[in-house]
């Protein structure tokens, strides 16, 4: 016996530490950086750009509630290290950066790590005191501010991202430098010195903080890594191969104390988008990813692609994340957060949770949840704000409460035009209907061209919303007096629902909604209108 257990133990802790396993997490909690100071908060009262290790605790202790058993750092985008890093010193960034911009660099965070800070630190210590796992997140290729790589002058709150690898090899763009897309200015990935670049970041930390749980490849900012002729094969092999070095720098921390560390992927929700990302589960799966985040990016939808991943990978772990809005709008202003956005409401999470679960996800991601906080530009037109809704999470993990919630199920649109003069449009839905699938009600979002921009501040124009032909399923519906409400549910939240004049209400018979793909068609007579959202709202039997 103890020749066998001399053995039988190693092998088991090899098995333990080089297959793919699945986290024990329901939740996970992204912490996105970027909110602990552009956000007004109870812990950052004002508007300022001064980190302290208190506002970072902080941070980590609002998202300590039931059921979020993990949370992710993301330190800043990916180009520049927010720790004190061998591979690109902050002192040898900050020398570069203002020789060659003329500026010198103005960031809280950086300020905070010249001073001594250790931001990563600080968050795992208080995940450890609050019995949260800790990761880090880390993007992959971001394309925030690289519109500004090549100025001659830029201020120095871009210093976060601007860089002398990205400046020196324009060439390594996925597009020419008269591209100004994101896709364009984002970095091609076929190329090895791009990969090795976040590679060797990647490595540092995992060598640095042996106190992580794992790590988190975020491949959604931004969600483009090759050029349009790329073979689908080459992509995945491409990042097969990434995964697998990230993977064995896990595994080889791993060894010195037998603690497993998670690889988790950040990856786009929708199968549409998987060849840009080079994405097939089950490849991935197999190059040694524990746990699948898919993302909408931004706005939080229950259109998904979830069970195709999941037939691609039936044994791993998938969260679907949530986040803050589900449709946003420019009204004005030229910040990324000069925008409106429809707040999330507890209907939204509920059954976006509940058809996620249906789709085949096991837990739950929440992203951006800062940001019902008063953020970015033009914030007299936007509000009013809010504090995100922790209280809310731990309902999101009952599967049996969620069964008996009231059905809400939405699909944005992004303002199609519907011309003076008749169109129609189809679209699909995807619905899990709400116990007994009893009568339901379909209301449209419809706005005047000039409506389109409005802001929080303006009303409804004074105009006739048109005669409409909508069915479900083959089934016609008939149009009554939408009730005077902007959202159909009492709601804390008073920003982001447009007008109720601006909605228009149709009735849907018990029994037309079925579980899966929804088939809508609508038709219009004049005027000409925009679509902006579809609505159902359908209460249990």
């Amino acid at each position: 016996m103890p020749f066998l257990k001399k053995i039988i133990l190693p092998f088991l802790l090899c098995a333990t530490l080089f297959g793919a396993q699945n986290p024990p997490w329901r939740m996970i909690y992204d912490n996105d950086t970027t909110g602990i100071l552009n956000c007004i908060s109870p812990y950052n009262p004002v508007k300022n750009r001064v980190l302290t290790e208190e506002k970072i605790r902080a941070s980590v202790r609002e998202a300590v509630v039931e059921g979020v058993d993990a949370q992710l750092l993301q330190p800043a985008h990916g180009w520049v290290p927010w720790w004190h890093s061998k591979v690109l010193p902050l002192k040898e960034h900050e020398q570069w950066f203002q020789k060659h911009y003329g500026a010198k660099p103005n960031l809280g965070e950086m300020d905070f790590l010249r001073k001594g800070g250790d931001l990563i630190g600080v968050f795992i210590d208080e995940c450890k005191k609050n019995n949260v796992a800790a990761l880090v997140s880390y993007r992959m290729n971001d394309g925030h501010h690289q519109e500004w790589a090549f100025e001659k002058k830029v201020g120095g709150v871009r210093a976060h991202t601007l860089n002398r690898f990205y400046v020196e090899h324009p060439d390594y763009r996925i597009g020419t430098l008269d591209d100004k897309t994101i896709k364009g200015r984002v970095h091609n990935w076929l190329i090895p010195e791009v990969r090795a670049y976040k590679e060797a970041f990647i490595k540092e930390l995992i060598q640095i903080y042996g106190a992580l749980d794992g790590m988190e490849l975020d491949f959604m900012r931004h969600p483009y890594y090759f050029p349009d002729g790329a073979p689908m094969a080459e992509r995945v092999q491409v990042m097969c191969g990434f995964i697998e070095k990230i993977r064995a720098a896990l595994d080889e921390k791993s060894k010195a104390d037998g603690r497993y560390r998670y690889l988790g992927v950040r990856v786009p929700i929708h199968e549409a988008d998987w060849k840009d990302v080079g994405f097939e589960a089950g490849s991935w799966r197999k190059a040694g990813v524990d746990y699948f985040n898919l993302s909408p990016s931004y706005n939080m939808t229950q259109q998904t692609s979830i069970a195709a991943a999941r037939a691609s990978a039936p044994d791993a772990k998938i969260y679907a994340e949530l986040t803050h809005t589900a449709q946003t709008w420019k009204f004005g202003g030229k910040g990324y957060d000069d925008h409106c956005w429809r707040r999330c409401t507890k209907e939204m999470f509920e059954n976006t949770a509940r058809i996620a679960y249906a789709r085949g996800a096991d837990g739950l991601s929440l992203f951006n949840f800062v940001y019902y906080r008063a953020h970015g530009g033009l914030q007299d037109q936007k509000g009013p704000f809010n504090e995100p809704p922790f209280a809310q999470l731990p309902g999101l993990l009952d599967k049996e409460k969620l069964a008996d919630i009231p059905g809400y199920f939405y699909l944005w649109v992004k303002d199609e035009l519907f011309p003076a003069g008749g169109r129609w449009g189809e679209y699909k839905m995807d619905v899990v209907p709400a116990k007994g699938n009893g009568y339901a009600v379909l209301r449209l979002w419809l706005l005047d061209d000039s409506e389109k921009t409005y802001n929080e501040t303006q009303d409804a124009l004074p105009i006739d919303r048109g005669q409409w032909q909508v069915s479900i399923n083959g089934k016609d519906l008939e149009q009554f007096q939408s009730p005077p409400l902007a959202y159909p549910f009492p709601t804390e939240y008073q920003a982001g629902f447009g007008r109720h004049e601006q909605y228009l209400a149709f009735a849907v018979p018990a029994g037309t909604l079925k579980d899966g793909v929804n088939d809508i068609l609508l038709g219009n007579q004049s005027p000409a209108l925009r679509l902006r959202w579809i609505e159902i709202i359908q209460l249990p039997r």
